[in-house]
């Protein structure tokens, strides 16, 4: 049986959980039928997107509150742009 060699390096990680947080993780392996391995980089990439997807969302808001010429509308800008940023 011919093997085929991957083309992404992988580099091995070593983490430590809490227990309550790897009780969830087994429990998603288990019901996905996966590796608790694999469970954990989807979660990472997961996170990892929908951080970039906030960022891309708060430089957005940003342009469309120097764009905006009413005044309301800044300022509601402003606002959600604190709350994104203080949580306020």
């Amino acid at each position: 049986m011919a093997t085929v060699k991957s083309t992404k390096k992988l580099v091995r990680r070593s983490i430590s959980l809490r227990p309550e947080i790897n009780s969830k993780v087994q429990v998603l392996a288990r019901r996905e039928r996966r590796s608790a391995n694999q469970i954990l980089e989807k979660l990472i990439e997961t996170g990892l997107e929908t951080q970039e997807n906030e960022k891309r969302r708060f430089f957005e808001l940003a342009e469309r509150m120097i764009a905006a010429t009413d005044r309301s509308e800044q300022q509601h800008l402003k606002k959600e742009l604190a709350r994104k940023t203080f949580g306020v």
